[in-house]
């Protein structure tokens, strides 16, 4: 069998198999799928699951390294302007992302999935990198960056639920404003 052969049908395996895990995901837990389960709807045998993944963690961590690779790619294709904050177009740019993959994201941010994976998506923005006053002391700014990346998740999650109503430029005004300048901004 030629190389390009058998290196289609591994990339067509491992695709099952990623489709397979989103299907499952948007129901339940990642801990509560089971290596059956997966093969059954990838229509494939346990063996040829093994011969790709050791475990479903395994496979959702491929997963979630091509997604992440592949947004970095993604941005590193973007061009941004010199008179808006870079921070803000690169938030725009993975909403964007976002939406053109909206079935996929809704199942890696989802709740059933790994947290991990949520705040090494929002940290690639940089939005919550900010320059406090010198008297915040390194476990102040830890809180507020943990507090900024979750809410920031939080309403990527709700975009996303929502039907992403709201285009990807006014989701990213309204996540600064809110990060920048709290709720207090809105009244």
């Amino acid at each position: 069998m030629s190389e390009e052969k058998l290196d289609q049908r591994v990339r067509l395996t491992r695709r099952l198999l990623k489709n397979a895990l989103l299907t499952l995901m948007r129901e339940q837990h990642i801990s509560k799928i089971s290596i059956r389960s997966l093969c059954e709807v990838a229509g494939i045998n346990r063996g040829t699951f093994y011969s790709h993944y050791s475990d479903q963690y395994d496979l959702l961590r491929q997963l979630e390294q091509e997604v992440i690779d592949n947004l970095k790619r993604y941005l590193g294709n973007q061009s941004y302007q010199d008179n808006d904050p870079v921070s803000a177009q690169i938030l725009t740019s993975i909403l964007e992302y976002v939406r053109e993959n909206a079935e996929l994201f809704k199942a890696l941010l989802s709740e059933n999935c790994d947290v991990a994976f949520q705040q090494d998506i929002m940290e690639l923005t940089h939005i919550i990198s900010f320059s406090p006053q010198p008297e915040v002391d390194a476990k102040t700014l830890e809180y507020i960056t943990l507090y900024g990346i979750s809410g920031c998740i939080t309403m990527l999650q709700k975009w996303l639920q929502d039907g992403m109503v709201k285009s990807p430029v006014e989701m990213t005004t309204l996540i600064m404003q809110v990060l920048y300048r709290g709720v207090i901004s809105f009244e």
